[in-house]
Order: structure tokens, then C-alpha cells, then sequence
């Protein structure tokens, strides 16, 4: 509500509560599309010191009525702002912001101060005072203006304010390795994370994303002021690989096994060397059956295994052990990870599906921003629909009349760090935050990729080294370096830099686009270039400890060392057993389960600076 006030014969004060924190305010109210909108088309207002300002101006009769004049011209004389002097959003604590303009001419008296401070419960105050008037028609002139700037803004932030409470966002679950019912891993997801017993409810709808009747979709709503509705879907593709053969997993078992020493992650060469072993006093047992002679024993064993049913039962355990270990679990890795030419088809299925599924929730437009988790060999898969999508969206963009690169060029930084003193050192947390504030200024910047977030739990990625090798000649390294793998942060190139002389690293490029207000020009922005994906989309891998032989989990482990050091490698507590199937059960790992839910990032709001104002600038205040 605005509220006006008289403070002293001269001078006028109106106010307006806000539902936004004053921050966001700040960084609001003065972009140029939404000064023209609450101040007039012909307004001008910057954060700057000295800077000209055009204000709104009207004068009254004595009769009341109002004639609305052209702005008058001033200067910003003193600012307290902080934003603007970091270059960057306001700092943490809920600071005030206070900017206060000149009038120029014969009356510098006359000044506008405004003013928004913080209030509880995230809301602001916005307070413009109108200093120097004489006379009761300039105050009730002056009223009558800045009440009508204050009904914009309150229309315009209502707007904005309603548009959050609409907002959606989508999880993407991919599963793992084994005979996969359809939505199991959807339901056990959304059991676990989003718990019943809290108040978190949720409904189970038909996805119409799918072209598989077996698939459901599971709506989470909205938690007030913490996180949208939820809309969780399932990437199945366990019944894209069938017809698997025992020779096949066998061959890829026992290449994996014969690998150098020198390829094999470290906390798995005491497994492989196990595994060796066991394979080596098979191979002698078996020579030694072919050469002794046991004739006369195994003659009689034989009889009696014949008597008990022995061959049925060992017939029986080897099938199970087959089809449902080697072939319904190894066999999903072994024709998925190994691109050999019999398994691309099985690839390229999988892949289709799942690049389709990130396309339609692009395309929909219903969705402000994806999270994509992938647990097990749907880690691998996740990580690959990725890639692709993001060659396909990353350079789609809707047209906006103003781009900035500050928050890209602010990360690409990171990766340059200043000669002559030694870098101070930044968390894992603030280099999400700062990816994540180049991925909203990426989408501000009109750009359609919305994955924001990826998770991964019990990653093989790990050991991607070992496992995604092209072939023995091409080393995984090389495939990171000519961006085949995308890396977090993203691969550079050594490029000229504006000083003379000086070359700095750069994992973007120039994107040029029309001018909207002037077809003949070309503006330009940074953009991430086709293996960028991990500049804009933060990646947080979950880990139990791999110990022993049979304790934690010896498919997973950290990430940083293969992917860049811009993964947040969560570390999960040291469990008994294996427990490659506990990131998403309470039960047996309720940790897990809440740093995944941390890591989902669940309770991001879209800023205030992503909602444009729906109107085009009023032409006569009123």
C-alpha cells in the first residue's frame, strides 16, 4: 500500500511496502526497461555518482488539475549503494540503499531522494522524498507524481510476485544398472526425498512427456517461500538394452580385468588383483582336471550328484548367476559404456530418449529451470544426454534489448588468477553460487537452456579413465582435452587478452545478435563454447567410501581429479556392507539422503530480475 506524508513545508514523502528483499529491489527498479516503466518512457536513472538523471515532472492549477511536463534534468549528488560499488549483487546482511538527485538550474534545493531499506521477513521499503518544493500546488504536484510511480511499482512487483508463486521447476531421475521396473526408481526417489510424514505430499499423474504408457510423473507442490512446485520425472531405458550375451560381458569383464595397472583407479586395483587371482587358480584347476587321473573318484561323484539332483540345481544357480548378475547387471555397462559397433544402436536409443525428454521440458515453456540426477551407470547416461542437449539449446535464444557478461566473465576469472600475488582461495560454495549467477544472467540474457543443476550419486564416472576409453591408443585425457568429455570448470584456449602482450585463458566466445532498436547494428555477448555446459550448470557428486572388499561402495568415488575441480565431491559416511543402492534410501542412509536433497538445490527461487515488465512504458503518467 502507498502511503504519503508531509515532513515539512516543503517537501513530500511517499512509501510502499514490498514482498522482495531489498536487494533485489535495488537491482530492480533502476534496469533502464523498468525505470521507463514506473518513472516514463523518457526517464533516466543509474546507480552511478554524477551520472544525469531525468525525472518525472508535472505542475497543478489551482483548481487540482495536473499537467504532466517533460522530465526534469538532474545528476545523482550522493549515493549509497552498494551494488554498485562491488560491481557485483549486495552483500549478505540486508544493506540499505540510498541514492539522492540534483535538480539542475536555478533551483539545486530541489532534490529526489530514494530510498529502500530493509524490513522483516525478506519484504523492503521503498521511500522517495521530494526536497525543496514551494508552495501547495508543487506538493500536491509533486504527490501526485511519485504516488502514481509508486502504484506502477506496486503493480509491476504484485505481478512479479504473483508470477513466483506460479513458477515450476523439473527433476529428471535417470536409474541405474539391473532389471528396472518402469517408476520404481521415480517412486523410491520422491518417497525418500520428499517425505510424507513432514507434509510434503505428492500426486502421481500420467507423464505426457513419454512415449511409454508404462510412465507416470510425480507433482511435489509448492512450499511457501522456500521451493516451487516440483514436477519429478523418470528417464527409463532399461528395456532399450536386451539381448545381451554372456560372451559379450565376459569379453568386457575380462578386458577391463587385463587392463594396465596404470589405468585401474587406485581403490580398485586390491578388487582387480582379487579378482585376477580367482581367475588364475581357475584356469590351474581346470588345466589340472584336464591332465590327473580321477577317473575313479569322480566316477562316483558323479553317480551320487546324478542320485541328489546335482545337475539340476547347478544348472539352475549358473542361470540365475547369468542372467540375472552378469547379464541383467554387468551387461547393462558392458553394452552401454563400450562403444563397440554392436552396442552404438543401444547408445544412440538410449541418448534419443533422453535428449527428448530435456527438449520437451525446454520447449513447453512451463519450466523455469531442470535438475538432472543420475544414480549409478544413469549417472553416465544423464552426464551424456547433457552434452548433447546442451549443443542443441545452448545458443537458442529469444531476443531482449539488453545482455550483460559480467557474472560469465567474473567465473572465467577463476580460471586466471592474477600474477604477481597468490590467488586467495574460494570455496566450492561460492564457485556454485557464482556459476549459478552466470546461468540466471545467461537466461536474462534471453538464451533457452534452463538445466541449472546436476547430481550424480554412485558415479562410475570416477572411473571413467578405466571405463570410457575410446580405445586402447586413445588415452581418456585426450578426450577431455579436445572437449569430447566436458569438464567442470570447461576446457580453455589461450586467447589475446586487451593488454598488449598478455594471453589469458578463456573457455567462451563472442555471440553476435541483432540490435532491436537498431537493425542495421550488431550487439554482442559472452557464451560458453559447445563443451561450456559445466560453466552455467553446477555439478554435485555424491560418495560412500570404497573399503575393503566388500564394505561402501567400489563403483563411486570423487570426481575432481577426472572432471575439474569445480564438483562439489560430497563425501558420505564410511557404511558396513555394500551400499551402492542406498543414496535414495532413508531407511539404511538418511545422511545420504539429506545431502542429496541439499544438493538438489530444492529450494531456489527464480530472482526478481528474471520477470520483465508485461506492459510496454506508460507515455503520460497518470
Amino acid at each position: 500500500m502507498v502511503t504519503s506524508e508531509s515532513t515539512a513545508a516543503s517537501s513530500v514523502r511517499v512509501a510502499l511496502k514490498l514482498p522482495f528483499p531489498a536487494d533485489d529491489v535495488a537491482g530492480y527498479l533502476l534496469r533502464p526497461d523498468v525505470v521507463r516503466h514506473w518513472l516514463g518512457d523518457e526517464a533516466e536513472l543509474r546507480a552511478e555518482q554524477g551520472t544525469r538523471a531525468f525525472l518525472p515532472h508535472a505542475s497543478a492549477e489551482p483548481t487540482g488539475r495536473l499537467h504532466f511536463e517533460d522530465p526534469l534534468p538532474g545528476h545523482v549528488r550522493t549515493l549509497a549503494w552498494p551494488a554498485s560499488a562491488a560491481g557485483t549483487s549486495a552483500a549478505a546482511g540486508q544493506p540499505m540503499f540510498e541514492l539522492v538527485v540534483a535538480q539542475d538550474g536555478p533551483r539545486p534545493d530541489v532534490s529526489v531522494s530514494l530510498r529502500i531499506a530493509p524490513c522483516s521477513g525478506g519484504q523492503c521499503r521503498l521511500r522517495i522524498e521530494h526536497r525543496g518544493l514551494s508552495g501547495a500546488n508543487e506538493r500536491h504536484a509533486s504527490v501526485r507524481v511519485w504516488q502514481g510511480a509508486l502504484n506502477r511499482v506496486e503493480r509491476l512487483l504484485t505481478a512479479a510476485h504473483q508470477q513466483r508463486r506460479r513458477e515450476r521447476q523439473a527433476i529428471v531421475v535417470v536409474h541405474g544398472i539391473g532389471e528396472q521396473r518402469p517408476t520404481q526408481m521415480l517412486r523410491q526417489f520422491v518417497k525418500n526425498v520428499f517425505e510424507r510424514d513432514v507434509g510434503e505430499l505428492h500426486f502421481v499423474k500420467p507423464d505426457l512427456n513419454s512415449s511409454l504408457f508404462e510412465m507416470r510423473m510425480v507433482t511435489v507442490p509448492r512450499n511457501e517461500d522456500t521451493r516451487p512446485t516440483t514436477d519429478v520425472y523418470e528417464l527409463y531405458w532399461a528395456h532399450l538394452i536386451r539381448d545381451t550375451t554372456l560372451a559379450q560381458v565376459l569379453g568386457w569383464l575380462l578386458r577391463l580385468i587385463l587392463s594396465r595397472d596404470s589405468r585401474i583407479p587406485k581403490a580398485l586395483i586390491g578388487l582387480v588383483w582379487t579378482l585376477r587371482i580367482i581367475l588364475c587358480m581357475a584356469l590351474i584347476a581346470f588345466g589340472w582336471l584336464m591332465s590327473a587321473d580321477v577317473s575313479g573318484w569322480l566316477k562316483s561323484l558323479g553317480i551320487g550328484a546324478l542320485a541328489a539332483g546335482l545337475p539340476a540345481l547347478a544348472r539352475l544357480a549358473l542361470t540365475v548367476l547369468r542372467d540375472q548378475f552378469v547379464i541383467g547387471y554387468a551387461g547393462d555397462a558392458a553394452r552401454y559404456l563400450e562403444p563397440r559397433a554392436d552396442n552404438i544402436a543401444r547408445r544412440q536409443e538410449i541418448r534419443e530418449a533422453g535428449v527428448g525428454l530435456l527438449d520437451s521440458l525446454h520447449d513447453k515453456g512451463r519450466y523455469s529451470r531442470i535438475i538432472v540426477y543420475g544414480h549409478s551407470l544413469g549417472s553416465v547416461i544423464a552426464y551424456d544426454i547433457l552434452c548433447h542437449a546442451w549443443t542443441r539449446h545452448a545458443r537458442r535464444r529469444d531476443d531482449v534489448p539488453h545482455t550483460s557478461s559480467r557474472a560469465l566473465r567474473a567465473l572465467e576469472a577463476l580460471v586466471n588468477p592474477r600474477t604477481g600475488s597468490p590467488a586467495a582461495p574460494i570455496s566450492i560454495d561460492a564457485v556454485q553460487a557464482m556459476q549459478h549467477a552466470a546461468w540466471q544472467e545467461y537466461r536474462r540474457n534471453g538464451f533457452q537452456w534452463k538445466v541449472s543443476d546436476f547430481v550424480t550419486a554412485g558415479s562410475p564416472l570416477s572411473h571413467a579413465h578405466w571405463l570410457m576409453n575410446l580405445d586402447a591408443s586413445t588415452p581418456f585425457s585426450d578426450l577431455v582435452r579436445e572437449r569430447s568429455f566436458p569438464t567442470c570448470p570447461p576446457q580453455t584456449e589461450s586467447v589475446a587478452s586487451p593488454r598488449p602482450g598478455v594471453r589469458h585463458q578463456a573457455f567462451t566466445f563472442t555471440h553476435a545478435y541483432d540490435d532491436q532498436r537498431n537493425p542495421k547494428a550488431k550487439r554482442s555477448v559472452q557464451v560458453p563454447h559447445h563443451g561450456g555446459l559445466f560453466a552455467l550448470v553446477r555439478w554435485t557428486n555424491l560418495y560412500f567410501p570404497y573399503r575393503g572388499l566388500v564394505h561402501g561402495d567400489p563403483v563411486a568415488g570423487p570426481l575432481t581429479e577426472t572432471f575439474g575441480t569445480w564438483i562439489k565431491d560430497v563425501r558420505l559416511p564410511a557404511t558396513q556392507g555394500f551400499a551402492h543402492s542406498r543414496y535414495t534410501d532413508r531407511a539404511l542412509a538418511p545422511e545420504a539422503v539429506d545431502r542429496l536433497r541439499t544438493g538438489l538445490n530444492l529450494s531456489l527461487r527464480q530472482p526478481l530480475a528474471d520477470h520483465a515488465p508485461a506492459a510496454p512504458p506508460p507515455t503520460v503518467l497518470r
